[in-house]
């Protein structure tokens, strides 16, 4: 995947957002970012839902948007929708428009097209194979900013064809494939370095115990319900439950056990994952998502942190990822050139410097210091 294409959806009137292995989206407030990433929940959601449909699915399991009003372009002379992703040799999009006999939430789809080739009245061409990048695009993996955290139980998701790794958008099926894959082995390219442990269960050990010094995950079913328990060790008070060790642990924990599980090739979409870290954490959970993306996931990243970036940026100087293969968007502004947000498009070096800094990317520390110190 190396871009999204965006026309006259919300505060975007045609634009082409470049992408990497990772592509971490960062910057103001209402300046655009959720709005890009959620063209790929709005895609995954609807594929999912029916390939030989022809409807927008604004309302679903992985984002809800409300009606045709909260996502057609305002300013747009068009009340056409077109969303899609290009790869190297080719786009791949799909137009939808609203229908004047439908509900006011509907979107019907006006055209799909691959290449050169297009059609109209589903999704997908019946009988045409699906290529591995859109199967990856249907099934994408969403982690949000909030989780479930602490709960007694956790259950097991009802969709049979949920793809591996995908813990769900609260992180609740985490446990499940936790209990599902412990004895899994783990790609060389993902396990925690230092560690010689290769199953799933001795990785997440491992990663844990990087972010939480003495920490250790577990989980496993309850007999007789189609539940799981989790639990987690912190040194010698043993095994707790999540509600007595605090946020950080339960908000990393189904993190780590996506990026242990997911296939190659997955596109796994992350909001926020320094939530509840503390800054040392933060960093080394922005070198373990380097890895991630060099390990073959497509990984997209929102965040506030700037200890996560520099995380980031030093996994690139430590040659966990190429510097090619990631890029940093910072949204400054909803409305910039051409009825598109105002979005600087950032690239690390290979020794993780970023040349191009501009005014208010993450320098808000150093105006405060300067503030505190007199100099300004």
């Amino acid at each position: 995947m190396i871009s999204l294409i965006l026309n006259q959806f919300k505060c975007f009137s045609s634009y082409e957002l470049p992408v990497a292995p990772l592509t971490v989206l960062t910057g103001f407030n209402a300046a655009g970012k959720s709005t890009a990433l959620q063209s790929i929940l709005l895609l995954s959601q609807t594929l999912r839902r029916n390939l030989a449909g022809n409807m927008l699915v604004l309302n679903g399991p992985l984002a809800r948007l409300g009606n045709t009003g909260d996502v057609l372009n305002r300013a747009g002379a068009s009340s056409e929708v077109r969303l899609g992703v290009g790869f190297a040799d080719w786009n791949l999009t799909w137009a939808f428009a609203p229908d004047t006999g439908s509900p006011a939430r509907e979107l019907r789809l006006r055209s799909g097209s691959l290449g050169s080739e297009s059609w109209s009245n589903e999704l997908w061409p019946t009988g045409r194979p699906l290529p591995p990048e859109v199967e990856a695009l249907m099934h994408t993996i969403v982690v949000g900013a909030t989780r479930t955290g602490l709960l007694e139980a956790y259950p097991e998701p009802e969709d049979p064809d949920l793809p591996v790794g995908d813990v769900g958008l609260y992180g609740e099926f985490a446990p499940f494939w936790y209990s599902r894959c412990a004895d899994d082995t783990v790609p060389t390219a993902r396990r925690c370095p230092g560690d010689e442990t290769v199953t799933v269960r001795g990785q997440l050990d491992a990663w844990l115990g990087k972010l939480f010094p003495g920490a250790s995950g577990f989980a496993e079913v309850l007999k007789g319900v189609s539940l799981y328990a989790l639990r987690f060790g912190i040194g010698r008070s043993g095994e707790v439950r999540p509600a007595n060790v605090g946020y950080g642990l339960s908000y990393a924990f189904p993190l780590i056990v996506s990026f242990l599980t997911a296939r190659p090739g997955s596109v796994l979409v992350i909001d926020s994952p320094e939530a509840h870290l503390h800054p040392r954490a933060q960093s080394i959970m922005g070198r373990l998502i380097a890895q991630m993306a060099a390990s073959g996931l497509q990984i997209f990243v929102e965040t506030h942190s700037d200890h996560l970036l520099s995380g980031i940026r030093l996994g690139v100087r430590e040659k966990l990822l190429d510097a090619d293969r990631v890029i940093v968007h910072f949204f400054r502004d909803a409305t910039g050139p051409g009825d598109n947000p105002d979005i600087a498009s950032l690239r690390v070096d290979p020794a993780g410097a970023i040349s191009d800094w501009p005014e208010g990317f993450f320098d808000q520390a150093e105006r405060d210091l300067a503030l505190l110190a007199g100099w300004a």
